[in-house]
Order: C-alpha cells, then sequence, then structure tokens
C-alpha cells in the first residue's frame, strides 16, 4: 500500500523530500494528469480523490497538505465519525497504482507530535512510511555540518568541515539559506567542484570583509570602517551591504537586550545561531552601550531612504553613514 505521512518542524528537508517522491513516481511526460495536490480537504473530498482510478497507466500521486488531521487538540472531526472511518477504510483498500501522501509540517518550537494512538496513523505505519523531519536544535553544530556535507554531495560537491563551519557561522543553521549559499559558492568557483575555507570567506554574502567592515563601524573606528567600506564597494551593492548591517545591528540588538537575562546557549536559540557565536557577539558587544546600537540602525535607516530616494549617490551616502553623518 503506496502511502506515506511526512511531517515535522524542518520545512526545507521536507518539502526536498517530496520532490524525490514526486521523481520516483511521476512520469514527467504525465505529470498534469498523474498528479494531485488535496490543500487542507475536507475528508469528503479526500476521501472521493482517493476513491477515484488513475485516468492512464501508471501511478497517481496524491498530496495531502493538512496541519490539523493528526494532531490532538487541532482536528475539527472526531476519530469515530463515520466519514473518519470511511477514511481509514479507503486507505486500507487504497489502489495499488495510487500513491497517497501526507504533508503535516509542524510549527518551530511548538513541541507537537503526530497523534501515534489515532488509528489512521496506525493504519499507515502498518503498511506505509511515517517519515519525521526534525529541526536541528541550535546546539546541533556538529549534525549541521554533516549534512552540509552532505547536501554538498548532492550538488557535486566537496567542502570540508572547516569550510562548513565557517558557512554555518556565517549563515546560521536555517537550512535554506545555507543551500541557497552552496549554490551560490558552487556558481561562483566553476568548473572547481571543491570548496575550500577561502572560498567561503571570499563567496559569502556576509563574508569575513562584510564582519571586519561591521565591527569598525560599531566601535565608532571611522578610518578603518571607511578604508574596509571602499574594498567592499569594488564587489558589492552598497544596498546590498546596508541590507547585510540591517541583518547585524538587529542581531546585535537582540543579543544585547536578551543578555540583561539570559546566557549564551538561550539567546542561540532565540536567534537561530550556534552558541559560541553568541558567546563572541556577547563578548564583543559587552563594552557598547545599547543607546549606540539603537542610533546605529536609525541612521543605517535614513542612509537606505537616501540612497533609494536618490538623495544622495548611494556610495557617499554609505560613507556619511560611516562618518556619522546620517541622522
Amino acid at each position: 500500500m503506496p502511502v506515506y505521512l511526512y511531517w515535522g518542524e524542518e520545512e526545507f528537508n521536507l518539502e526536498n523530500a517530496v520532490k524525490e517522491l514526486r521523481k520516483k513516481v511521476l512520469d514527467p511526460g504525465f505529470s498534469a494528469l498523474s498528479h494531485k495536490v488535496l490543500d487542507e480537504p475536507d475528508l469528503k473530498s479526500l476521501i472521493e480523490s482517493i476513491q477515484t482510478l488513475p485516468m492512464m497507466l501508471g501511478s497517481l500521486l496524491i498530496e495531502v497538505r493538512t496541519s490539523t488531521l493528526f494532531f490532538r487538540g487541532k482536528r475539527t472531526i472526531s476519530t469515530t465519525d463515520p466519514l473518519m472511518q470511511k477514511l481509514i477504510e479507503a486507505v486500507e483498500k487504497l489502489n495499488s497504482r495510487i500513491h497517497l501522501l501526507f504533508i503535516s509540517p509542524v510549527e518551530r518550537e511548538s513541541g507537537k507530535k503526530i497523534d501515534s494512538t489515532m488509528k489512521l496513523v496506525k493504519t499507515i505505519q502498518k503498511s506505509g512510511e511515517i517519515t519525521e523531519f526534525p529541526a536541528f536544535k541550535f546546539y546541533q553544530e556538529d549534525k549541521i555540518i554533516t549534512w552540509l556535507i552532505k547536501q554538498a554531495s548532492g550538488k557535486s560537491l566537496k567542502i570540508n568541515r572547516d569550510a562548513a563551519a565557517s558557512l554555518l557561522q556565517d549563515i546560521g543553521s536555517d537550512l535554506r539559506k545555507l543551500d541557497l549559499e552552496l549554490e551560490k559558492i558552487a556558481t561562483t568557483i566553476h568548473p572547481k567542484n571543491t570548496i575550500t575555507l577561502n572560498d567561503v570567506k571570499e563567496v559569502s554574502s556576509t563574508n569575513e570583509n562584510v564582519f571586519l567592515f561591521a565591527e569598525y563601524w560599531l566601535k565608532n573606528d571611522s578610518d578603518r570602517a571607511i578604508c574596509e567600506l571602499n574594498k567592499l564597494f569594488d564587489r558589492n551593492n552598497p544596498l546590498k551591504i546596508a541590507a547585510t548591517l540591517q541583518t547585524l545591528t538587529r542581531r546585535w540588538l537582540k543579543i544585547k537586550i536578551e543578555s540583561k537575562t539570559k546566557k549564551a546557549f538561550e539567546i542561540a536559540k532565540i536567534v537561530n545561531l550556534p552558541p559560541f557565536v553568541v558567546e563572541q557577539e556577547m563578548k564583543k558587544l559587552s563594552k557598547i552601550p545599547e543607546h549606540r546600537i539603537f542610533a546605529l540602525r536609525e541612521n543605517l535607516k535614513n542612509t537606505e531612504y537616501k540612497i533609494k530616494s536618490g538623495e544622495l549617490p548611494p556610495e557617499t551616502a554609505m560613507e556619511m553613514l560611516i562618518a556619522g553623518f546620517s541622522g
């Protein structure tokens, strides 16, 4: 009985698994006729769909996206309802040419689990496949690095652990962002297929030079900040630099505020960064007054307005920001 239940907090891995199943099941030439997607269907419509025979030779893939069916407290229909019983029977008698996939994402940090006592879950478990896609915890750097190495391998790339660790430190543990950065680096280093630590530093959109420039700006070291900024102008759009500064100042402010009552490992969970990175940021921010970070954000907002409105040339506006004339 080809029935599957994919669920969990890590949407990126879940969606990739869905794509892999599509490749496995669907004939590319007939996918329009052999693929159905049902979004939060009522039980009657769902039953009718899975009882319908495929129109052509080959398999039919039915994807059922549901956020309520398998979770206690969220179901809109009782497990003893006659329609629920009919659904279970329909799943048990599913045509061998129909692949039925239930997709149930879970909100991050919600702690929600599928109801393993539910008869529908037991039915799927008995003859089908139930797969959880958990999100990595904030302290699982080694697992994320291993995931990065495997993800690179799937793109015919090699990345050593030092390079993967650097990428994790720069980007954070968002798998979708990490995957996009791998794609960007792969395009840049082509035809090479091995990503080194230098490649990460050179190509990553939040590269070491941006961080160095941002540190000088934070510490009000205008001369060094201007010097680094001019280096960045050679290969970065000023608005892109400003966008990176927005991300950094937001992070700084969050860490600065949370550090009054929380430890590094607690803050790491909030800002989605490894604890060792948060510890470094806390140490750097310990001598920076909170009001300065607020002022930097306000000046940055004014600078972006001047660039987008055409009031000042982009390079001039950014240099004035660093010199402290953007307020």
